[in-house]
């Protein structure tokens, strides 16, 4: 992955819907951002900014 990747990890849910996933795309030379959807004024900055969103779901049971 190149370092020039910008990864933005949306999270709808209180709780972490993919644990560890933030760590592993660092890990494959991506920057990544977490954030939940209460701050609009944020995510609408990270996306006028080239990040690329990603919306993370709680697995079904």
């Amino acid at each position: 992955m190149s370092t020039e990747k910008r990864v933005l990890l949306i999270n709808p849910a209180a709780v972490p819907a993919m644990p560890g996933l933030a760590e592993a795309l660092r890990a494959a030379g991506a920057e990544v951002r977490e954030m939940n959807t209460d701050d609009y004024g944020a995510l609408l900055d990270a996306l006028e900014q080239d990040w690329l969103p990603v919306v993370l779901k709680a697995p079904t049971a």
